[in-house]
């Protein structure tokens, strides 16, 4: 089952089967062959894992192989995805970086000279939480993550984002509060 990144009709709708489940549960149904879990595990990480690659590849259409790579791998070894071993997202970057860096290496030839990189150890767990985020924001509601994403991502003011949204400020706020209970359980859940 191959998903191109340009066939993701709305990265924040759920898929239809399989949008509430916890990636464990995802992990485990794509090993059973499920195509609409894998369908929403890349709803749900698609774009992450295409900016992933993009961040060691730099070339969009380098990445964007690179993240078709990942997802063939998911495919392929979601079986052998172990959550108490760690989160199954934390896999899923590790395919992705390994992707990137394996597609980076096939078609950009190596530099003359190797300079001494910084430790990365501290960006890739950024990197992580970040990616976990927004898994986790997909699976809002759509009027909470909206309301959440102007709030953080969009830097706006409760009154703001009910201006923008054109709804009263007391369902701007439960919704920001509700949407922030739920990514708090959603939390409380991942390994």
């Amino acid at each position: 089952m191959i998903v191109r990144l340009t066939d993701q009709r709305h990265p924040s709708r759920r898929a239809a089967d399989g949008g509430d489940a916890s990636d464990e549960e995802l992990f485990r149904l794509i090993a059973e062959g499920s195509e609409s879990a894998f369908q929403a595990l890349f709803a749900r990480y698609g774009a992450a894992v295409y900016r992933v690659c993009r961040e060691i590849v730099r070339d969009p259409e380098v990445a964007e192989d690179a993240a078709q790579e990942a997802f063939v791998r998911v495919w392929r070894k979601a079986g052998t995805v172990d959550a108490r071993r760690g989160a199954p997202a934390a896999w899923l970057l590790t395919v992705a970086r390994n992707a990137a860096r394996n597609v980076a290496r096939v078609r950009v030839p190596p530099p003359a000279e190797v300079e001494d990189t910084p430790d990365t150890s501290a960006g890739e767990e950024a990197v992580l939480d970040r990616l976990w985020m927004e898994g986790a924001l997909r699976r809002l509601p759509d009027d909470e993550r909206v309301a959440i994403e102007l709030a953080f991502y969009g830097d706006l003011s409760h009154s703001q984002i009910a201006t923008r949204l054109d709804e009263p400020l007391g369902t701007v706020k439960t919704r920001i509060r509700r949407g922030m209970g739920r990514l708090a359980d959603l939390s409380g859940s991942a390994p």
